[in-house]
């Protein structure tokens, strides 16, 4: 039985290993590999996100789609959220009730949209003053 880390090993550094992972490892471990794989390529990652998916052909997908790529070092890294210090917690909690939105969501538009999470704080708490 191979651990996750000796099928990513085989996956992104040492191709040639691939042959030695079993069919029940690759089973094991696809939804895991699958999970990771939907923060760089979210479109085929869907595509392979059945229950009735053959996981060893879908690993072994992923495997060959991989191989000409250098290892990624964004797969085991987590999501980065260094913007978000700028708005500390008070503020995000706000943001959350006045925008409506999940933590994932008001996450992802301080990330890429900071500029609009500036302007609504801003008029948001315009607003709290008014009150």
């Amino acid at each position: 039985m191979a651990e996750l880390i000796d099928v990513a090993n085989a996956m992104f550094t040492n191709k040639r290993n691939w042959v030695n992972i079993s069919d029940e490892d690759k089973e094991k471990f696809f939804f895991i590999f699958n999970r990771y794989f939907a923060k760089k390529y979210p479109e085929k990652s869907q595509l392979l996100n059945l229950k009735v998916i053959d996981k060893v052909s879908a690993l072994n997908l992923w495997y060959n789609f991989m191989l000409d790529k250098p290892f990624p070092k964004w797969f085991w890294s987590k999501s980065e959220k260094s913007e978000k210090s700028e708005v500390n917690d008070k503020d995000y909690k706000l943001l959350l009730k006045k925008l409506k939105v999940k933590p994932n969501d008001l996450d992802y538009l301080i990330d890429k949209h900071m500029d609009f999470i500036k302007e609504e704080l801003k008029y948001f708490k315009e607003i709290e003053k008014g009150n």
